[in-house]
């Protein structure tokens, strides 16, 4: 049974990295990009709405979700580390819980809470706007990596632990 609740976590894991992974990518690829074509007042009230419409419940629910099962199987990893996969579920959790989500926190969320007070019209604008872009950007670039990366290893664990199963059949 525990078995069963591990492999649809490590599943759900993979589906939620990816998810966020390509989330992190998008604004890497191109939504930055294009905002760095917007005068700072526009680039600025930009992003603050798409910060405002992040905070909906299906972002929040994929994010925090796949930080509770990468906690939940980072747990689990030291307990079957005997077992194929053990080693890859470890490496996965510490991967998204340490770079899409401790960097959101740590980083991210610091420079969108700046940004917030931030006047679109006011003096200082363009300057801030640049500085909020180079630095957002940048760890950004660690979040959709770190989520990509975890996404792998959590698949990497559900194609070794198959693996392991076949050879018992």
């Amino acid at each position: 049974m525990i078995d069963h609740l591990l492999l649809i976590a490590t599943i759900l894991a993979v589906l939620g990295s990816g998810l966020i992974a390509g989330a992190f990518f998008a604004f890497a690829a191109f939504v930055l990009p294009a905002m760095s074509r917007l005068s700072a007042p526009s680039g600025i009230s930009a992003m603050q709405s798409i910060i405002a419409a992040i905070k909906g419940p299906l972002f929040l629910v994929v994010f925090f979700g796949t930080a509770a099962l990468a906690g939940v199987l980072g747990l689990a990893a030291p307990l079957k580390w005997g077992e194929p996969g053990a080693f890859s579920l470890l490496i996965g959790s510490l991967l998204y819980l340490n770079l899409p989500f401790g960097v959101t926190l740590m980083k991210n969320l610091p420079l969108n809470a700046k940004l917030a007070a931030m006047k679109p019209g006011g003096k200082q604008g363009g300057l801030g706007w640049s500085e909020f872009r180079a630095a957002w950007g940048l760890w950004n670039h660690v979040r959709w990596i770190g989520a990509l990366g975890a996404a792998a290893a959590f698949a990497m664990a559900l194609i070794e632990g198959g693996a392991a199963v076949g050879a018992h059949e």
